[in-house]
């Protein structure tokens, strides 16, 4: 276990919001509702792509330069939306990893 310093008025905070005495409680409450709001951007993200194009990433890569023109716009999209998805599964395994903590 490692041990560091945290502010008494962060863990003052921490406490009263989530209504948790035990400061890892606490932390995993709100690490746990970030990283929840951090996935529903993403799935938004991906939705605005999805909406967009009209189809999936994987259609949309397939189409690139060919029915898409390798422009910056369409690069930068398909980048952004790649991105999204790899945030998506790595704040996942986050998550699980947090599930050792409870709450």
């Amino acid at each position: 276990m490692v041990i560091f310093q945290l502010s008494e008025e962060i863990l003052k905070i921490a406490r009263e919001v989530t209504a948790r005495e035990k400061p890892e409680e606490a932390l995993t409450i709100i690490l746990r509702r970030y990283i929840q709001g951090r996935i529903a951007e993403c799935e938004e993200e991906i939705k605005k792509f999805e909406s967009k194009y009209g189809m999936s990433i994987k259609d949309f890569y397939e189409k690139l330069g060919r029915d898409f023109p390798l422009t910056w716009e369409h690069e930068r999209d398909y980048m952004d939306w790649d991105w999204a998805i790899a945030e998506i599964e790595e704040l996942k395994e986050r998550l699980k990893k947090l599930e050792k903590y409870g709450s």
